[in-house]
């Protein structure tokens, strides 16, 4: 007699099952957390600030969007390059989330150019963010110098 199979020696599909179920949850959660934690990407970006807001049902998370410099086109229209970004509801790297949120806001009011620093990890869970781009920090673009 097995882990599998009853006293008649018959598989016991409500054991296989469970067995299955807590394998899959395991490996879920592992891969989940796994992909979470580590940084796929980083960098900066350089743009205006045209959409900032903190936006959920479930789990409020600040989103946002950048227009970014340059000017993208396709055949008959031309238009902005735009970046969805988010703030790092968890903030896992020492971001001040609220001060985060009140910079882009203003800055978002005023149309300044702003410098982006940003963090992707491989996945982030949807409670932390909804975009994968995670703000670490904004400041005021310096001046093109002139040529």
């Amino acid at each position: 007699m097995g882990f599998f199979t009853d006293e008649y020696g018959d598989i016991s599909f409500g054991k296989v099952g469970t067995a299955l179920v807590l394998g899959l949850t395991l490996t879920i959660g592992y891969c989940g957390k796994s992909c979470n934690e580590k940084e796929y990407s980083r960098g900066v970006r350089v743009g205006v600030i045209n959409k900032f807001a903190n936006k959920g049902f479930f789990w409020k998370t600040y989103e946002g969007q950048m227009a970014l410099e340059g000017i993208v086109s396709t055949g008959e229209s031309t238009g902005a390059n735009v970046w969805d970004f988010s703030l790092d509801a968890q903030a896992r790297h020492g971001e001040k989330v609220a001060d985060l949120a009140k910079q882009l806001d203003n800055y978002a009011q005023s149309s300044t150019k702003v410098r982006v620093t940003y963090r992707e990890p491989w996945k982030a869970w949807p409670w932390r963010s909804e975009t994968d781009y995670l703000v670490q920090k904004v400041e005021p673009a310096p001046p093109k110098p002139k040529q």
